[in-house]
């Protein structure tokens, strides 16, 4: 696959990755293109060396279509990915990469969620159950778990807990707020069409949502 290659292999590419997705090609080890969507965005620059344990990195090395999930330890987000190595004359030239993020990707349950989330207290470090978070903050740069009557801090980023978590269980309602589905006692209308979520916890928190969240935030829970 040379770069001479490349229109004809990106016009394939288009009429085959649904909308959403994010697109890779690499040459032998190396990215040559990629493509990013407003779903999900790995960072990836043409020239970058292929990591071990990414998607493209699996094809290439088994010399066939993989499909599977990748952990966030390798691009900093959790994806799921479909490669497809580019053999010519039985020689692996390449690979094609579709990137998806966990609320569009093609096969649903692959994906584990997790049972808890490793919240950071004053004496150290604790498990914490799904169940128990009523909501979850991102303020000056760090991420905070809210239970009932507690806060701790986590390392994963707002975004990446919305890819990593079950759209069925948490909900994205602002830029810097996600909310468990369940821990929500009532909704009050604000200023422009938006609302306050109040939090079952011992303060009765009134979480925000955004006007840029507020139409999917009414989709979801049917009103």
């Amino acid at each position: 696959m040379e770069r001479t290659d490349m229109p004809e292999v990106l016009q394939l590419v288009g009429e085959v990755i649904p909308e959403g997705v994010s697109v890779a090609i690499s040459y032998e080890r190396r990215y040559i293109y990629y493509q990013p969507s407003p779903s999900i965005d790995l960072k990836i620059k043409p020239g970058d060396v292929v990591r071990e344990g990414s998607a493209t990195d699996r094809a290439l090395t088994v010399r066939k279509k993989v499909s599977e999930y990748v952990k966030g330890d390798v691009f900093g987000v959790p994806y799921y990915g479909v490669s497809m190595p580019v053999v010519r004359e039985g020689d692996v030239i390449g690979c094609i990469t579709a990137i998806y993020a966990k609320q569009i990707m093609p096969i649903p349950g692959l994906m584990p969620e997790p049972k808890v989330l490793i919240g950071k207290g004053e004496n150290g470090w604790m498990p914490i159950p799904l169940a128990d978070i009523v909501y979850i903050r991102s303020h000056e740069g760090k991420t905070w778990l809210h239970t009932a009557t507690e806060s701790y801090v986590n390392r994963y980023s707002l975004t990446e807990l919305e890819q990593l978590l079950s759209p069925a269980s948490f909900i994205r309602c602002h830029r810097s707020y996600m909310v468990n589905l369940e821990a929500i006692g009532f909704i009050h209308p604000h200023f422009h069409s938006t609302f306050l979520v109040e939090i079952k916890d011992k303060n009765r928190t009134r979480v925000p949502v955004s006007q840029s969240y507020a139409s999917s935030f009414r989709q979801r829970l049917g009103f």
